[in-house]
């Protein structure tokens, strides 16, 4: 019996390999596609997130900038503010000793220029 099966199929054999080797490769190209469309998935995801991850940067830039401008401004108070109160330290140090009292009129004097520099008008 399979002596019969082989005369038949032997002439065969050729186009049996040749249709497994095509279904194999129908298969492969099968799981590739699938693998394609996969890492296209991914990909997408990844750039969404890359855009995600450009906005945040920019607005961390911008967040940076706001504060540096914020710094500059506030070094330039505190220097404002340095320059005033030592002038007036220089103003109190002149006076002669005779300008101490109890309340002294150079301390007036310099309470109404701090004062000023406050935004009060006394």
């Amino acid at each position: 019996m399979t002596a019969i099966l082989v005369k038949f199929l032997a002439p065969l054999a050729p186009y049996l390999a040749a249709a497994c080797l095509i279904m194999a490769g129908a298969a492969y190209v099968g799981h590739l596609r699938h693998e394609v469309a996969s890492a296209r998935i991914t990909n997408e995801m990844l750039r969404q997130t890359n855009q995600a991850n450009v906005a945040a940067i920019a607005a961390y830039q911008a967040q940076a900038v706001r504060w540096n401008s914020a710094l500059d401004t506030l070094g330039a108070q505190t220097l404002a503010s340095s320059h005033a109160l030592n002038i007036i330290d220089d103003h109190i140090a002149a006076q002669p000793p005779a300008a101490d009292a109890p309340v002294a009129p150079v301390l007036a004097q310099a309470l109404s220029e701090i004062a000023k520099l406050q935004g009060g008008a006394k």
